[in-house]
């Protein structure tokens, strides 16, 4: 199940990014991105949550689930922010988090129940 969350987080941010290419009124500045926010980090892992609540790989109960405060993890790719939902509805005790992977410009790099990137 979890390469089935982490398929559809791809294909979320695949999705995301494609409108910053289309339409007027963007800048063609060729500086440096500014890293995302603690906040615009929950938000951006609140997203993917819901999304995946919308596309049925969670139940809906983790709607109400709050993220926590990201927390700073190192890969074998650079630095990834891990926000981690907790559900306590849910009878499974091994699928009772929901771990939430961004970048740290907040593009989605992935989600699973293990905390595993």
């Amino acid at each position: 199940m979890s390469k089935t969350i982490i398929t559809a987080v791809m294909a979320i941010s695949l999705s995301l990014n494609s409108q910053a290419f289309a339409g007027t009124g963007h800048s063609h500045s060729h500086g440096v991105a500014e890293p995302a926010s603690k906040v615009q980090l929950i938000q951006q892992a609140a997203n993917v949550k819901q999304q995946l609540i919308r596309s049925k790989q969670i139940s809906s109960e983790w709607g109400v689930a709050k993220g926590s405060a990201p927390q700073k993890r190192s890969t074998s790719n650079g630095d990834a922010w891990v926000v981690v939902f907790s559900s306590p509805k849910t009878a499974d005790q091994s699928k009772s988090k929901l771990f939430v992977f961004v970048d740290e410009f907040g593009n989605p790099i992935g989600a699973n129940h293990t905390g595993e990137l």
